[in-house]
């Protein structure tokens, strides 16, 4: 970089160049039942991070955990009746299709339609599902859901369900169930991306195995970069169990595919979180490096995202500039910062969809 060059000018020299993407997102509190669309102001912080693509994320299971029967908001345990996990992320992905506005907002349903929207200077959503609970057991709802716009289905999310097992508490042994396979094959077919966040080593390499396609981990950290925690670090061990193991990060990228590094509050500075970047980058290479922010934006002002729910550089507001710019001067080539912020999805994204 010459001394006349900014890392401002610098990084919209590479945006320029390449797609910008967050792997994993729920701006504007979409997932939340009483939020209608995502909000003007949200949309332009991603504007301000030089984001072309939000990946936007229902909760698949939310109404196991804050989705009351009468689909009013509210923490507990509850039993939802059949149909309801369905009907309530159908509903959710309605909410993300009211926020297209073709003046400004495009629907992120292929490949091709984000590059043109890019052209035009337009921000693109692509609907996703946390959790393949609303399927409920049914291949035909994802075909449902398909034709709705869905295009990146994460398996598992906060509970094990009909698809696969996780990774943090409460604890369950298995991979894949019999209907899981079912859904990698369909997705296959469908040309929907497979996310492993949040899944268990066991349903990661059943996965891997079966999958045709590369597949992605779209927020997650490194865990040998963390050590065991003690016992009564609660909020430790679920960073830890998050985190994947160099083992799993090998085999994804082995698969072509792509690790999203998210800017959590359990790395609470740049300097932690680009640790975790360098070293997906040393083990298996520059092209399976990502970003997943997992904002909650600030759509939702009676449920603000807590102080410390991201690195702090990064904040509450969402500083993409801040990640982009801290690769940079970590010594990061411009060809390597377009590929983490978004030229690594936006291959696995042409890959699945144009695959025969």
């Amino acid at each position: 970089m010459s001394v006349h060059e900014s890392s401002s000018d610098r990084l919209e020299q590479i945006h320029q160049q390449t797609l910008f993407v967050d792997m994993h997102a729920h701006p504007g509190g979409i997932h939340y039942p009483d939020v209608s669309r995502i909000g003007a102001d949200e949309l332009a912080r991603y504007r301000r991070g030089l984001i072309d693509v939000i990946v936007c994320n229902v909760v698949g299971d939310a109404t196991y955990t804050y989705v009351k029967p009468d689909g009013t908001f509210g923490w507990g345990n509850y039993r939802p009746k059949p149909g309801a996990v369905f009907a309530f992320d159908l509903d959710r992905i309605s909410a993300i299709l009211r926020t297209i506005d073709d003046d400004e907002v495009v629907l992120a349903d292929s490949p091709a339609a984000v590059r043109a929207a890019k052209r035009k200077g337009k921000l693109a959503l692509m609907p996703a599902l946390e959790g393949a609970d609303g399927l409920e057991g049914r291949i035909d709802n994802l075909h449902k859901l398909y034709h709705r716009g869905l295009r990146l289905l994460q398996l598992v999310h906060m509970r094990a369900n009909e698809v696969g097992h996780i990774q943090t508490h409460p604890y369950s042994p298995g991979g894949l169930t019999s209907f899981g396979r079912e859904v990698v094959r369909e997705c296959n077919k469908l040309r929907i991306i497979i996310d492993l966040a949040h899944c268990n080593t066991e349903t990661i390499m059943d996965t891997l195995d079966l999958s045709a396609h590369p597949v992605i981990c779209s927020h997650t950290g490194v865990r040998s970069l963390c050590g065991p925690p003690l016992e009564s670090e609660q909020r430790m061990q679920m960073r830890y169990d998050r985190f994947l193991t160099d083992e799993e990060i090998r085999a994804i990228a082995a698969k072509g595919g792509v690790i999203g590094i998210i800017p959590s509050g359990w790395m609470p500075n740049l300097s932690d979180l680009m640790r975790h970047f360098d070293h997906v980058r040393h083990l298996v290479g520059i092209d399976h490096l990502g970003l997943g922010s997992d904002r909650v934006g600030t759509g939702t002002e009676s449920r603000p995202e807590p102080a410390n729910w991201h690195t702090a550089e990064f904040g509450l507001e969402g500083n993409f500039r801040a990640i982009s710019d801290g690769l940079l001067t970590r010594g990061y080539s411009a060809e390597e910062v377009g590929k983490v912020m978004g030229g690594n999805f936006f291959r696995v994204w042409e890959q699945v969809a144009e695959a025969h």
